[in-house]
Protein backbone atom coordinates (compact mmCIF):
# COMPACT_ATOMS: atom_id res chain seq x y z
CA UNK A 1 0.00 0.00 0.00
CA UNK A 2 1.42 3.38 -0.89
CA UNK A 3 1.15 6.36 1.39
CA UNK A 4 1.24 9.98 0.52
CA UNK A 5 1.65 12.92 2.81
CA UNK A 6 -1.81 14.35 2.16
CA UNK A 7 -3.48 11.06 3.19
CA UNK A 8 -1.38 10.88 6.35
CA UNK A 9 -2.10 14.50 7.27
CA UNK A 10 -5.82 14.09 6.58
CA UNK A 11 -5.97 11.01 8.82
CA UNK A 12 -4.10 12.81 11.57
CA UNK A 13 -6.52 15.71 11.19
CA UNK A 14 -9.43 13.30 11.66
CA UNK A 15 -7.77 11.90 14.78
CA UNK A 16 -7.21 15.42 16.12
CA UNK A 17 -10.84 16.44 15.52
CA UNK A 18 -12.11 13.20 17.03
CA UNK A 19 -9.97 13.59 20.15
CA UNK A 20 -11.07 17.23 20.53
CA UNK A 21 -14.73 16.24 20.17
CA UNK A 22 -14.28 13.52 22.78
CA UNK A 23 -12.70 15.96 25.24
CA UNK A 24 -15.47 18.53 24.77
CA UNK A 25 -18.25 15.96 25.08
CA UNK A 26 -19.42 16.25 21.47
CA UNK A 27 -18.52 12.60 20.83
CA UNK A 28 -18.64 9.57 23.08
CA UNK A 29 -15.37 7.93 24.01
CA UNK A 30 -16.54 4.59 22.65
CA UNK A 31 -17.48 5.99 19.26
CA UNK A 32 -14.40 8.21 19.22
CA UNK A 33 -12.13 5.26 19.98
CA UNK A 34 -13.56 3.45 16.97
CA UNK A 35 -12.81 6.45 14.75
CA UNK A 36 -9.28 6.88 16.09
CA UNK A 37 -8.43 3.22 15.60
CA UNK A 38 -9.90 3.28 12.08
CA UNK A 39 -7.70 6.26 11.13
CA UNK A 40 -4.57 5.06 12.93
CA UNK A 41 -3.10 3.01 10.10
CA UNK A 42 -3.58 5.72 7.47
CA UNK A 43 -2.14 8.26 9.94
CA UNK A 44 0.95 6.02 10.03
CA UNK A 45 0.72 5.42 13.77
CA UNK A 46 2.64 2.39 14.92
CA UNK A 47 0.32 -0.38 16.12
CA UNK A 48 2.03 -0.13 19.53
CA UNK A 49 1.82 3.67 19.70
CA UNK A 50 1.19 4.45 23.39
CA UNK A 51 -1.67 6.79 22.48
CA UNK A 52 -3.31 4.33 20.08
CA UNK A 53 -3.16 1.11 22.12
CA UNK A 54 -5.65 2.33 24.78
CA UNK A 55 -8.22 3.04 22.07
CA UNK A 56 -7.70 -0.43 20.61
CA UNK A 57 -8.50 -1.72 24.10
CA UNK A 58 -11.64 0.41 24.32
CA UNK A 59 -12.81 -0.87 20.93
CA UNK A 60 -12.11 -4.45 21.95
CA UNK A 61 -14.03 -4.11 25.22
CA UNK A 62 -17.04 -2.40 23.59
CA UNK A 63 -17.27 -3.88 20.10
CA UNK A 64 -20.62 -5.56 20.83
CA UNK A 65 -22.26 -2.29 21.88
CA UNK A 66 -24.24 -0.38 19.25
CA UNK A 67 -23.05 3.15 18.49
CA UNK A 68 -23.51 5.60 15.65
CA UNK A 69 -25.41 4.38 12.60
CA UNK A 70 -25.47 0.87 14.00
CA UNK A 71 -28.13 1.93 16.53
CA UNK A 72 -30.66 2.44 13.72
CA UNK A 73 -30.77 -1.32 13.20
CA UNK A 74 -31.58 -2.15 16.83
CA UNK A 75 -35.01 -2.29 18.43
CA UNK A 76 -35.72 0.37 21.03
CA UNK A 77 -36.33 -2.25 23.74
CA UNK A 78 -32.94 -3.85 23.10
CA UNK A 79 -31.22 -0.47 23.22
CA UNK A 80 -32.99 0.39 26.47
CA UNK A 81 -31.92 -2.92 27.99
CA UNK A 82 -28.29 -2.26 27.02
CA UNK A 83 -28.22 1.37 28.14
CA UNK A 84 -26.92 0.69 31.68
CA UNK A 85 -24.01 -1.31 30.25
CA UNK A 86 -23.36 1.36 27.60
CA UNK A 87 -23.29 4.06 30.30
CA UNK A 88 -20.92 2.00 32.45
CA UNK A 89 -18.57 1.27 29.55
CA UNK A 90 -18.66 4.90 28.42
CA UNK A 91 -17.59 6.09 31.88
CA UNK A 92 -14.80 3.49 31.90
CA UNK A 93 -13.68 4.50 28.37
CA UNK A 94 -13.59 8.18 29.36
CA UNK A 95 -11.41 7.45 32.38
CA UNK A 96 -9.15 5.16 30.38
CA UNK A 97 -8.85 7.33 27.27
CA UNK A 98 -8.99 10.97 28.35
CA UNK A 99 -5.26 11.46 28.93
CA UNK A 100 -4.51 9.81 25.57
CA UNK A 101 -6.97 12.17 23.85
CA UNK A 102 -5.09 15.08 25.38
CA UNK A 103 -1.81 13.63 24.18
CA UNK A 104 -3.13 13.15 20.63
CA UNK A 105 -4.43 16.73 20.58
CA UNK A 106 -1.02 17.98 21.69
CA UNK A 107 0.82 15.84 19.13
CA UNK A 108 -1.34 16.65 16.12
CA UNK A 109 -2.06 20.33 16.86
CA UNK A 110 1.50 21.24 15.90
Amino acid sequence: MSWNESEILAARGRILKTAQDMLTGKLSYIEGARKIVAAGRTARLDEWDPDLVPFVGIVSETDALPFGDMREHWQAAALNALQPEIDEKEAWARGFGESHCRSLVERFSK
